[in-house]
């Protein structure tokens, strides 16, 4: 419910100027929250030991759809989440990776390994941070007239616990690296009969797997209740809401919806200048939008408010000494448009803050615009 009454004094020049630095550093903030650097990860030279080994490494083709990085890491101390990806990509370093850690013996017969899925990530369990990586890949033999044909298929998955695993994905990665090599080494791959096709048709699939992960979160749901202040050019004023929305997002997108209770302090100059001397009006809202993940922990939301509620004007006749009472339905539309903080946490906090715009069908409080900061749980 919303509840706005004429102040005793207008809005003065401190709150304006409040007001207007509140925005400045606002819209100075976006860039730091909207860029993500990528950062690039080089494997080591180590040596995997596989015993009566009848193969060499001939090529890696990355079948990934999408191949503009290999995860994420945790950066900075908000922990931003920041795109991560090898050093000369990931077909040449795992190549290479291959050429040292095992015999390249081109006498030997020849394999190309796919590579459909490659993911490193990091998550929190309370105080602690897990980093994964997970790999799954496709081998093929080649045979003597040049075609190539899958024998084998495999995946690995490697996973700490630390206070920071950042450090630890290029050792996760070498790991997973290493035991699809040592499953695919100790499988029966050469008493497979496959279909051999050319080796441009295997670097043609390209593999799109939901989630990006081989083992998907399960959904949930995620709730926010937050206190926030707002400062607009005709009110300010004080709130609290819900806000629910599922916990994985489809795309980095998901559908918020909001209740909220408000109040607000508006200029009486306006209720003056309608020809009240009272105002009154009272409201309820709720709301629906969109929110995209920019990382996990920061969010941009663009949410759509529906007020409706009742308008009590108050007309008073000092002459006449009468005093007319006049009840109305009021209606509007208060579109939001708020950037979000939240912990990574199960159980947590968030910060957020954004712009709003309210219209409404008011005898004396059309329009307002202003600046909205969040702050409260998570659950």
């Amino acid at each position: 419910m919303l509840l706005l009454m004429p102040a005793h004094e207008p809005l003065n020049t401190r709150t304006i100027v409040i007001k207007r630095l509140l925005t400045v550093f606002f819209l100075l903030l976006l860039p730091a929250v909207m860029l993500a650097q990528k950062e690039v990860i080089e494997l080591k030279n180590s040596l995997i030991h596989t015993a009566n080994q009848k193969f060499y490494i001939h090529s890696v083709v990355d079948g990934r759809g999408t191949t503009d990085d290999i995860g994420y890491v945790r950066m900075g101390s908000f922990n931003k989440r920041t795109p991560v990806d090898l050093k000369d990509g990931v077909e040449t370093s795992l190549k290479n990776f291959y050429r040292y850690a095992i015999t390249n013996d081109t006498t030997l017969i020849p394999i190309a390994i796919r590579v459909v899925f490659f993911h490193v990530s990091e998550r929190t369990d309370g105080p602690t941070e897990i980093g994964t990586a997970e790999l799954k890949v496709e081998f093929y033999r080649r045979n003597e007239l040049g075609k190539w044909g899958k024998v084998f298929e495999t995946e690995a998955v490697a996973e700490e616990s630390a206070s920071d695993v950042t450090s630890g994905h290029e050792r996760r990665i070498r790991k997973v690296l290493e035991n699809v090599i040592l499953q695919f080494n100790n499988s029966q791959w050469q008493e497979a009969q496959p279909e051999f096709i050319d080796l441009k048709d295997i670097k043609g699939q390209k593999s799109v797997m939901l989630n990006n992960t081989l083992d998907p979160k399960k959904k949930g749901w995620v709730s926010l209740i937050a206190a926030h202040a707002a400062f607009g050019s005709n009110a300010e004023g004080w709130g609290v809401s819900y806000i629910g929305f599922p916990s994985v997002a489809k795309g980095n997108w998901s559908i918020p919806y909001s209740i909220s209770y408000d109040k607000y302090v508006i200029d009486p100059g306006l209720v003056i200048r309608a020809g009240y001397n009272k105002a009154q009006l009272t409201y309820g809202k709720v709301g629906v939008g969109g929110m995209r993940k920019i990382g996990d922990d920061f969010h941009f939301l663009l949410n759509f408010n529906v007020p409706i509620g009742q308008e009590e004007l108050t007309r008073v006749d000092e002459i006449a000494q009468t005093t007319t009472v006049t009840n109305r339905l009021v209606l509007g539309l208060e579109p939001t448009q708020s950037f979000y903080f939240i912990s990574r946490s199960k159980v947590g906090f968030f910060l957020g803050a954004g712009l709003y715009e309210r219209f409404l069908s008011s005898k004396v409080y059309k329009v307002d615009m202003g600046l909205k900061i969040e702050g409260g749980f998570k659950f």
